[in-house]
């Protein structure tokens, strides 16, 4: 009996473990500073901000039991594309010089439609030819980098980052609403449209109760004649359209997205995920979870920032982070 009580109780140590050393994490920074608490909150914020859809975007493949590698770099590409239509004529470094900007949200559609096509590429590659995700991804996320680097170097750019551009679209994104002491910038505010957007998809849609019981189990799936690709190709495909909406975003947050746009930015994403209770099996996650994941991540990163720990560590850190993360993820399934 006293085994037994000993072996759960090191369960939920080790299921919990993750947040265990973040709140860890956050007393030894709010030592470190006394305005810790005034000013990290918002600096979380922002950062939690920035990976929320593409974290949703990832829970969407998740949930089927797939990943997408290629997360980042359709961020990225979509991010340059955005930028390059919204740039001003005066700018010295335009992929099409002599070309005025498109209308806002002419751009907005065009980049969610490019992110549902590779999302549906990776889907229809997974789901017709049964190939893993991982591999069908990761080759993708190399060729999406080859054409983000091509496309750096159309017109008079030559490889630059896209800057400059218009004021109408950086305020849209940037713009900030006053609450206090606080400066909240807009793109927070769609964030959270996006997580409501994405909650009623999973919560309230036949395709999304569809996704969830094909990826917690296949065999009944299959007995209520759910197409497996049609399925499939539908989640990757929900999935790129977020990641070309976080693209928009980030070409205004950024200031000028380049060749580095994206990079590695979904293994934040999957780590959120996991540590929101997403299970990389399939079948199994909340959009509230991922919200509450993409938070403990955040503020991984944000306790680290204000421990003055390096850069080189705190990648080997995040490293660790994800790998923890899939190994808690693991036992919860074969226990």
């Amino acid at each position: 009996m006293a085994v037994k009580k000993i072996d759960k109780a090191f369960d939920v140590l080790i299921n919990h473990s993750i947040f265990i050393v973040i709140a860890v994490l956050t007393v030894a920074a709010s030592f470190t500073d006394a305005s810790f608490w005034h000013d990290a909150p918002l600096s979380l914020l922002n950062k939690t901000a920035s990976t929320m859809i593409l974290a949703l975007g990832m829970g969407c493949v998740m949930l089927i039991g797939g990943v997408d590698l290629s997360a980042g770099r359709i961020m990225g590409l979509t991010s340059l594309v955005a930028a390059s239509l919204l740039q001003t004529m005066e700018a010295k470094h335009k992929i099409f010089p002599g070309m005025e900007a498109w209308p806002i949200f002419a751009v907005l559609f065009l980049v969610i439609v490019i992110g549902g096509i590779i999302g549906a590429f990776n889907g229809f590659f997974v789901g017709k030819f049964r190939l893993h995700p991982f591999i069908v991804t990761l080759t993708t996320k190399l060729m999406l980098y080859g054409l983000m680097l091509i496309y750096l170097g159309w017109g008079t750019n030559r490889g630059m980052n896209i800057e400059k551009h218009i004021d109408e679209y950086t305020k849209l994104i940037t713009n900030t609403v006053n609450i206090g002491s606080w400066q909240i910038p807009n793109h927070v505010w769609y964030s959270i449209l996006i997580v409501l957007f994405v909650w009623v998809i999973w919560k309230f849609t036949g395709f999304g109760k569809k996704m969830r019981l094909y990826g917690g189990n296949r065999e009944a799936a299959k007995s209520l004649n759910i197409n497996p690709l049609i399925i499939t190709v539908g989640a990757f495909a929900m999935a790129g359209m977020l990641f070309g909406v976080d693209g928009f975003i980030n070409a205004a947050r950024s200031g000028g997205p380049g060749a580095s746009a994206g990079s590695n930015a979904e293994f934040d994403a999957i780590a959120a995920c996991l540590i929101g209770g997403v299970s990389g099996m399939g079948g199994i996650g909340k959009v509230g979870g991922i919200v509450l994941g993409v938070v403990f991540v955040q503020l991984f990163a944000v306790c680290l920032q204000w421990l003055s720990v390096s850069a080189n560590i705190a990648y080997i850190l995040k490293g660790a982070l994800v790998l923890w993360a899939v190994i808690i993820d693991a036992r919860r399934h074969y226990n």
